[in-house]
């Protein structure tokens, strides 16, 4: 009996240093967890995908896989996050599932017919993530992507049951459809969605701005995509300043003929709450305002100086505003 424990542990032992373990923080995560809390959460992510996947390593919250799974690497950053909100006797039941979902979405995926297109259009859907998240997937070679947010990335996806999953580039070559048919209909797809449009008036030294709002938790940067369709009374003549903070959270401010420089106190007063609403979600976007006007949107400069924010406004919109 004694020999079977001494088996055991060095099993276990070996097991643990052929994985590699770091518990070096993703860079700027250092400060949402404790370095205790972080160990925690690493070693119960390690447990959960265990049960389905071979891990390599783990480093700077990045689980890499050995090669010919379903996964090449899975990252701890949305975990982390969702942690940090929740008292810690609720972390492991949410690590588990959190991975039993991948898993699930995985096998889901498997009894799709990747070559039926008719079959898979429905499922189709956009997600919007910063530009370095595909770092965290291995590069953008084997996604299906584009760029519509300075900034952003635009990843289509199967919105399944569970969850969410990219599509690879070896079944998006299957369907014979370029990349711009296939966003097309993903985007209409997500116009389907139901969600909560609202304005509020701010009184920002005697002047009142409408701040505009769309709000669906899964698809509320994605419909901010297509505003024309689902938010048109959210346009003025000359565009809109967009905030997308997260997924779930879409911020708008009208540029009209009778309000032409609200967008500037919008930007100035909204610019720490954005901030703050990408800092703190599992699912960020950006920090970042656009100026959208015909189907594009352009980064809005800002410049910081002794806490005070002065907004730069992109040239054609200048033009725009001078014409006679």
């Amino acid at each position: 009996m004694k020999s079977l424990l001494t088996l055991l542990v060095f099993v276990t032992s070996v097991t643990l240093f052929a994985q590699k373990i770091s518990y070096s923080f993703p860079e700027g995560y250092e400060t949402v967890l404790s370095k205790k809390d972080y160990k925690y959460l690493v070693d119960e992510s390690v447990k959960a995908i265990s049960k389905y996947y071979k891990i390599v390593s783990v480093k700077e919250g990045v689980v890499q896989l050995e090669v010919n799974q379903d996964y090449s690497m899975i990252n701890l950053h949305n975990l982390i996050l969702r942690c940090a909100d929740m008292e810690k006797e609720a972390w492991q039941p949410l690590i588990s599932a959190h991975f039993e979902g991948m898993y699930e979405s995985i096998e889901n995926q498997k009894q799709i017919d990747p070559s039926n297109f008719e079959s898979i259009e429905a499922y189709l859907s956009i997600r919007i993530y910063p530009e370095n998240y595909t770092d965290q997937m291995g590069g953008s070679e084997n996604l299906i992507v584009k760029t519509q947010l300075p900034g952003t990335i635009s990843m289509l996806v199967l919105d399944l049951p569970s969850t969410f999953a990219s599509i690879q580039k070896e079944m998006f070559l299957l369907w014979n459809k370029s990349i711009a048919e296939v966003f097309e209909i993903a985007q209409k797809n997500v116009n389907k969605q139901e969600f909560f449009k609202a304005t509020k008036v701010l009184n920002l030294n005697g002047n009142d701005i409408e701040i505009n709002f769309i709000e669906n938790e899964d698809y509320g940067s994605s419909l901010a995509l297509d505003l024309p369709t689902n938010a048109p009374e959210f346009i003025g003549e000359w565009g809109s300043v967009v905030a997308i903070p997260n997924k779930g959270l879409v911020n708008i401010c009208m540029i009209s003929e009778e309000k032409p420089l609200d967008f500037i106190g919008f930007i100035q007063q909204l610019k720490p709450v954005v901030e703050q609403f990408y800092n703190q979600h599992p699912q960020r976007v950006s920090k970042d305002f656009y100026w959208y006007y015909n189907n594009a949107f352009t980064k809005i400069n800002i410049v910081e100086s002794n806490g005070e924010f002065s907004v730069i406004a992109p040239y054609l919109l200048t033009e725009l505003m001078t014409e006679k």
